[in-house]
């Protein structure tokens, strides 16, 4: 009992430990940050978090209770100062910050904790990560700061569960609100204009508990396709880009000015073999396969070097990776040698190794959206046609692929699994797991699983995950391919990115006064006549929507493990197999033809006196927005070399601009377009 009572109470020095005061925000304040992601979901509450879209934007706008420190790993309190666990480990009691205000001046209290716990558990609200909460066994508030969760057992994700982020409760309980179109919340942001799945701005919160965060304000454009926004990137429109590709990473960083942040990601890619065929049972066989597919070739080509191999089901960017793995390595020819002495040849001399005369033939699969998956195939096919095993390659829509997953209609498949700061794999690879689809038993590994999701102790805990991944790379039921990189860009004026780019953490981001971007006042006056001026005239025109006639790309590339995901986590019995594949989002209607706005009126901005007589010169670009009418609505100076009397030129020319309007499907709608024009002394 004392040894016990010694490290409960350790426990509580650490965990209080926690209790310091938040640091300020560093950096210059002031100034605007545009980014741009193909990634923004359509509704914003954390009661419904985005299955297919990235849910960061949550973090700018609401406080979890805790979370994960970026720079030390360690738990860091946010929402709650600081918080302590029962003697026997199975409660943990939050004592929430005094003074942390809704946007609307309300207290957050710990009611507001409970009552959107309670919305969560309900049916009606189908909270997608249900899951996670079904060891909670009551949630109670014991002060008007203080809220206490109590679970059925110890386990090491305590506190990862009880991570919740809160909503105002006299705001949901009290009004007919819809969530996710209006959310009301506490972060270092606040929602100032936002349009549904195009662009949300956010204004900095003057009551933040840790103070203003140094940008006043963060635009975040969400865009159909990645070639439109780097076309943005490119002109200077946008300051930072998320989620780009590897290929379009090699072009940025071409530009001196631009800065790439190339991380590991949290997603590992795999072949999955059915180990119900009957060669496909024999571990040495499946080490074969690996052998003979070559990770490198992937990684080089389809991820432009921008990740790392995967060496089984834990990718280095969990706590609980092991770096002690010994990777298989690329060498046909020890594989075709390996298959050899399992019984492998070619016997009737038709091109296809063989054993008991039946040929090596396997079907493997994958999901036709996802192009980088379709090439993997191809490649696969390529590599194991040179040791003799015909592959028949097919691509499936992601409802028919879900299928032929869940009634194993394959021999392999290629999808990809993600691993988050809860790791938990029971339901891949436990036995009996619900998505375990390459039929892979093993009680050690069973055991591996159940021990590691309950120690407390982390230390010990990765232990545990170092010898689960050792087993499974060892038997190989996956043929692990890579771990593709999170990739990001940014122009060097914006600082406080050193580790690393993501919408979570742009609260911490400022600009120098010295290089922010120019915003002047959009007003149009009247039309006026021609101004006559001896710039050089632009030599190019930036349409910000896509030029030319094109055919509109769908919005995100689908990834059906991300519908798995979150059929498992939105329940706590097995999923039904027809609600998961019901959530495969229905086919793109069809596209629509969109061509660009033409100039036919072109007004040359004057070259300022004032300008001249210093000999100030540069590029100025200006956004105008282009009506249905081929009017200039609306004008901004983007980019400058900084002196005002060029940048009111620039903009008293753009807004006498005139053009053939663009068009959608044959009708007129607004676009906006990037103008530049240069300004040198003659």
């Amino acid at each position: 009992m004392r040894r016990f009572l010694s490290v409960f109470i350790l426990v509580i020095i650490v965990l209080f430990s926690c209790a310091r005061e938040e640091e300020s925000f560093v950096g210059e304040r002031g100034g605007t940050l545009i980014i741009g992601t193909t990634d923004l979901p359509a509704r914003i509450s954390p009661l419904e978090p985005s299955v297919f879209s990235s849910s960061e934007i949550l973090d700018l706008l609401f406080l979890h209770l805790h979370r994960v420190d970026r720079k030390t790993g360690k738990m860091k309190p946010v929402l709650a100062e600081s918080w302590e666990f029962s003697e026997d480990l199975k409660s943990v009691t939050y004592y929430l910050r005094r003074g942390v205000k809704w946007w609307d001046g309300h207290p957050v209290t710990a009611e507001d904790v409970l009552y959107t716990y309670q919305r969560m558990k309900e049916p009606s609200t189908n909270y997608p990560y249900l899951n996670s909460l079904r060891f909670i066994r009551k949630v109670e508030v014991v002060d008007p700061y203080a809220v206490r969760f109590t679970f059925e057992k110890v386990y090491a994700d305590i506190l990862t569960d009880s991570d919740i982020m809160a909503l105002p409760k006299h705001i949901h309980e009290s009004e007919d609100t819809i969530l996710g179109e209006n959310p009301v919340g506490n972060g270092p942001y606040r929602i100032e204009e936002w349009v549904s799945g195009s662009e949300i701005i956010l204004t900095a919160n003057d009551d933040y508990y840790r103070g203003r965060p140094s940008i006043d304000k963060i635009h975040i454009r969400n865009y159909k396709n990645m070639d439109d926004m780097l076309a943005d990137f490119a002109t200077g429109d946008l300051d930072a880009v998320l989620n780009i590709t590897p290929q379009s990473a090699q072009e940025l960083v071409q530009n001196e000015n631009v800065s790439i942040y190339s991380q590991p990601g949290n997603s590992y890619l795999y072949v999955g073999w059915n180990l119900e065929h009957p060669f496909l049972q024999d571990k040495l066989v499946r080490r074969a396969l690996s052998m003979a597919i070559n990770n490198q070739r992937i990684l080089t080509d389809i991820y432009a070097g921008m990740g790392e191999m995967s060496l089984g089901p834990l990718p280095s960017s969990a706590w609980g990776y092991s770096e002690a793995i010994e990777p298989i390595g690329y060498d046909a020819d020890l594989a075709l040698s390996v298959l050899k002495e399992q019984g492998f040849a070619d016997f009737n001399g038709n091109g296809i190794i063989d054993k008991d005369r039946k040929d090596f033939a396997i079907r493997v699969v994958t999901n036709s959206e996802n192009a980088d998956r379709v090439t993997i195939l191809r490649y696969v096919t390529e590599d194991l046609r040179r040791i003799g095993i015909r592959v028949i390659p097919q691509t499936l829509d992601a409802a028919d692929f879900i299928n032929a997953l869940i009634n194993k209609q394959f021999d392999g498949y290629i999808m990809g699994w993600r691993v988050g700061e809860k790791i938990d794999p029971a339901v891949c690879w436990k036995s009996r797991g619900t998505y375990n689809f390459v039929s892979y038993s093993n009680t050690v590994v069973d055991s591996l699983i159940d021990a590691g999701v309950s120690k407390l102790d982390r230390r010990k805990a990765r232990e545990t995950w170092h010898e689960f991944q050792k087993i499974i790379y060892e038997e190989q039921p996956y043929t692990f391919l890579v771990v593709p990189n999170d990739i990001a860009a940014t122009y060097k004026r914006v600082k406080g990115v050193e580790h690393g780019v993501r919408l979570a953490s742009a609260n911490a981001y400022w600009i120098p006064e010295a290089e922010r971007r120019v915003s002047v006042a959009s007003v149009i006056p009247e039309t006026g006549p021609k101004t006559e001026g001896s710039t050089q005239m632009p030599t190019t025109l930036d349409i910000s929507e896509p030029t030319g006639s094109f055919v509109e790309e769908s919005l995100a590339v689908i990834r059906p493990e991300r519908i798995l995901e979150a059929a498992a986590q939105s329940d706590t019995t097995v999923p039904d197999t027809t609600t998961i594949v019901a959530a495969v989002p229905p086919a793109p209607p069809k596209p629509s033809v969109i061509t660009r706005a033409e100039p036919n009126r072109r007004i040359e901005p004057e070259y300022p006196a004032s300008a001249a007589e210093f000999g100030a010169s540069g590029t100025i670009v200006v956004r105008v927005l282009v009506g249905t009418d081929g009017a200039v609505k609306d004008a901004e100076v983007v980019q400058s070399f900084g002196n005002p009397a060029c940048e009111k030129a620039a903009l008293d020319a753009a807004r006498q601009w005139q053009f053939d309007p663009a068009t959608k499907d044959g009708a007129p709608f607004e676009q906006r377009v990037s103008i530049p024009f240069t300004f040198a002394r003659q």
